[in-house]
């Protein structure tokens, strides 16, 4: 019986299939610990854990780590071919917006050492819910100075007016820009 198993076509794929499988799932079980979750959320093993009576459990919740590489995302959205079939460069070098004025104007540098640059780093790797919800205070404090300003004085409509102006354009480049970012940060 034993030399008819060996024989068969039948029994020698299903012993290389075999192989395979097992050749293969110890290549998966050799790259430790499996991570799993959900959008910027995944459950990890907690190697400092212990067992006591107050104990936390054998997996944390964490954030996963960020993909800060905005130079691939930004060659994935084509965002430069966007830039030039939009003709916007052509339009900024005729309003004297050019890469040597930029030099010689020294905004680079002196963005950098007021710390713009990291400011702006930072922007990008925040939660875009968190930049749309800071719209809602501005927006509240625009519906208060439509409310509470009177509207008998020309001096005092002059700066409800320029107050709401200030308050709605602050509302609107925080709840877009949450929406600007977000669109960043999807892969």
């Amino acid at each position: 019986m034993a030399a008819f198993l060996r024989q068969s076509s039948l029994s020698g794929n299903s012993l290389a299939n075999c192989s395979e499988r097992s050749q293969r799932s110890q290549q998966a079980r050799s790259f430790g610990p499996v991570l799993a979750g959900t959008w910027r959320k995944v459950n990890k093993v907690d190697d400092g854990w212990k067992k006591g009576f107050w104990g936390s459990g054998y997996f944390n919740e964490g954030n996963a780590s960020p993909d800060n590489n905005y130079l691939k995302r930004i060659e994935a959205k084509k965002l430069l071919s966007t830039i030039e079939k939009s003709g916007l460069l052509s339009k900024a070098d005729k309003a004297g917006l050019t890469l040597s004025r930029i030099e010689q104007s020294k905004l680079l540098s002196t963005a950098e050492n007021l710390g713009l640059l990291a400011t702006l780093e930072r922007l990008l790797v925040t939660d875009p819910g968190k930049v749309t919800a800071l719209s809602i205070p501005f927006f509240l404090a625009s519906a208060g100075i439509l409310v509470l300003f009177p509207h008998d004085n020309g001096a005092l409509q002059l700066l409800q007016y320029l107050l709401l102006a200030l308050t709605v354009g602050v509302t609107v480049t925080f709840f877009a820009g949450g929406f600007v970012l977000a669109s960043l940060q999807d892969d």
